[in-house]
């Protein structure tokens, strides 16, 4: 089995893109801080990851309880072997990425492009049984994975997503699954497009997943801003919309697409190169509605709505409307949002930035503080200290209150 380096940390990186590295019985492939590490990661400190192989068999071990590294999105914790198995993505933080495959490397797929169309066109039991028989004897792993996918669990599919299984668990990347087993939407937040790995990285891991050959949405938040301009190199949403149309249609799967949003992303919907590259897309991807402005959620008015509350802290209203400018949520007389209860004074802070996009700040509440109290705001269940919000999202500013985040 080889260990292949798919993606590395944005600084430092320890090893180059595509590297791969045999693994052999008796001699493990060490990653980590330790002097011994043959793939170093940070400054140096005690204990390793080691990946070996013994009896044909292939495992991770942690050694060193500081270090941070997940298989197919599960936590490694330092105790015991952890079996590998061909198609798992091991990540260790911050950011070095392996996928293990077993040599010979298989074959590039053949193409079934008149049957994935009549999949992407209706949803026929006799279609299926026929598109899995011609991958079984094309021998694409697919046809294996489709007879397995009705009884399986969340751990069998979050090995399917190889690469993205991390950016899964680390709330950068939401997917949602068919009954048949294959990804029927895949939604990036706006830390996937402005942070490291970045888009190209995430939409080239999407490329590379067999379950997504029918994807029929794509969500992404690309919201204008200077740190979306740096990620993407562009210099305005219409540049920047442009350039993630363009990727889009050099997918594979995008002969399926009905659907593509980009986010809330600016009030003018006058873009003449993002037009241009959504005529281009729809040339591959007919299904798309022809008016390209049904990517962008252009908003006015934003609101919360209430979805629950906590005996001790509770709303007075259930349904607010935003001031662009600050809506405070808090017991703060000046709150608009006025909580009653044991909170902060200002727990969090929602705003219209000057780009555009809708904004959740928090205000007091700090995870690394306990001394501030057991408040922290999460937005879509994961901590955050500042968050741009996309419609549908829910955000909890005082643990068990929870709002839907909407335009009115």
């Amino acid at each position: 089995m080889e260990a292949i380096v798919i993606a590395v940390p944005p600084e430092s990186p320890p090893a180059r893109l595509g590297e791969r590295f045999t693994l052999r019985e008796g001699t493990p492939l060490r990653v980590g801080p330790g002097r011994e590490a043959r793939l170093r990661l940070g400054p140096h400190g005690a204990g390793d990851l080691l990946i070996g192989t013994e009896a044909n068999h292939s495992f991770v071990r942690v050694t060193a309880p500081s270090l941070r590294a997940s298989l197919c999105g599960h936590e490694l914790l330092s105790s015991g072997r952890v079996p590998v198995r061909e198609g798992d993505s091991l990540y260790v933080h911050p950011g070095l990425v392996l996928e293990f495959r077993d040599r010979p490397v298989h074959p590039a797929r053949p193409h079934h492009q008149d049957l994935e169309s009549m999949l992407c066109a209706s949803d026929e039991d006799d279609t299926w049984a026929v598109y899995r028989d011609q991958l079984e004897e094309a021998g694409d792993p697919l046809a294996t994975w489709l007879s397995e996918a009705p009884c399986a669990d969340d751990d069998a599919r979050r090995r399917q997503l190889f690469g993205l299984a991390e950016s899964v668990r680390g709330h950068l990347a939401d997917v949602t699954w068919s009954s048949r087993g294959m990804l029927s939407s895949l939604t990036l937040s706006r830390q996937a497009v402005t942070g490291a790995p970045g888009l190209a990285w995430h939409l080239k891991q999407l490329a590379r997943l067999p379950v997504a050959r029918l994807l029929p949405r794509i969500a992404i938040a690309l919201f204008s801003g200077p740190a979306t301009s740096r990620a993407l190199g562009g210099e305005d949403p219409d540049i920047l919309a442009a350039l993630t149309l363009e990727r889009l249609a050099q997918l594979d799967c995008a002969p399926a697409l009905r659907s593509v949003s980009l986010g809330f992303v600016s009030q003018t919907r006058e873009w003449p190169r993002a037009s241009a590259a959504w005529h281009r897309l729809r040339e591959r991807a007919p299904r798309l509605d022809p008016d390209w402005r049904s990517v962008v959620v252009c908003g006015g008015r934003a609101m919360l709505s209430l979805l629950s509350r906590t005996p001790d802290v509770e709303s007075v209203m259930a349904d607010v409307v935003l001031n662009p400018l600050r809506t405070d949520v808090g017991v703060s007389t000046n709150a608009l949002v006025r909580l009653v209860g044991v909170a902060p004074n200002v727990c969090c802070t929602l705003y219209r930035s000057i780009e555009g996009q809708w904004v959740v700040f928090d205000e007091s509440a700090d995870p690394f503080r306990p001394s501030q109290g057991p408040f922290a705001l999460r937005v879509n269940g994961a901590v955050t200290a500042r968050a741009a919000l996309a419609p549908g999202d829910v955000v909890e500013p005082v643990e068990g209150l929870r709002f839907l985040f909407n335009f009115a």
